[in-house]
């Protein structure tokens, strides 16, 4: 008589632990296809990794922020068309071999040096690299300046509201 597996109940001479959806279970040879073997010395789920990473990754969202205290922030330059334009001149490329050098459509290319759509985060990425210029400036947050009301109070929704 050798072991049984907890997953399919039968009646195997041999089982291995191994992890199943966040479970060590011991199974038999065809069930441990299921899951991912136990390494020697841990007892730990590797989804127990994931979750812990997920939850530092949403505490660190959550965290509160002071949206007043003067900061940098990075956005994309307002004359982001005419730099990947005068870019592309400067290489001597035209939008297909642009286009043929970073793996993306003719027409996305046309419609961001038009001004009409914006670059996404991962295509600026790819357009400063072969370009060899700067789109994302860093631009400092002002902090609002705090305006008083008649009263010397600082001003608040009713004060702003017209009155009959």
């Amino acid at each position: 008589m050798g072991a049984i597996c907890e997953l399919c109940g039968k009646d195997v001479p041999e089982t291995r632990s191994t992890w199943v959806e966040g479970t060590q279970l011991k199974l038999c040879k065809d069930c441990q296809r299921f899951g991912d073997k136990v390494k020697s010395g841990t007892s730990e789920s590797p989804t127990k990794v994931v979750i812990e990473s997920r939850l530092q990754q949403r505490e660190r969202r959550m965290r509160s922020r002071d949206i007043y205290k003067e900061e940098d922030a990075f956005e994309l330059a307002d004359d982001y068309s005419k730099r990947i334009r005068d870019g592309r001149n400067a290489k001597g490329w035209t939008q297909e071999q642009l286009g043929a050098k970073i793996n993306e459509r003719v027409t996305v290319l046309s419609k961001i040096e038009s001004g009409t759509m914006k670059p996404t985060d991962d295509l600026v990425s790819k357009l400063e690299k072969s370009l060899g210029i700067v789109l994302i400036e860093k631009v400092p947050l002002i902090k609002p300046e705090g305006k008083t009301s008649k009263s010397g109070a600082t001003f608040t929704l009713g004060d702003l509201i017209k009155k009959k």
